[in-house]
């Protein structure tokens, strides 16, 4: 009843703009949380990645320090001469 009302103050043709921009507007919030959840589910994914490479980097880095002591290779600072 409020709608036809509306429609008879304001006219039908800006009464039916209205109710199609409420529409875009209602289309337009679906679909932006739909991406901002797989937004965040990316965020997750990312982080963890992080971690990994992060975990990763120290083993190769633990690695390279016993192979360097277990085959008396000279690290690179004393090969310069630092």
């Amino acid at each position: 009843m409020e709608f036809l009302q509306f429609a008879t103050d304001v006219g039908f043709p800006i009464a039916a703009a209205c109710g199609g921009i409420y529409f875009v507007f209602l289309t337009q919030k679906f679909l932006l949380d739909s991406v901002l959840e797989r937004i965040q589910g990316l965020i997750a994914i990312i982080r963890q990645l992080d971690k990994r490479i992060t975990s990763m980097s120290q083993d190769i880095i633990r690695i390279d320090a016993l192979m360097s002591e277990a085959l008396d290779i000279a690290k690179e600072k004393e090969k310069n001469g630092s």
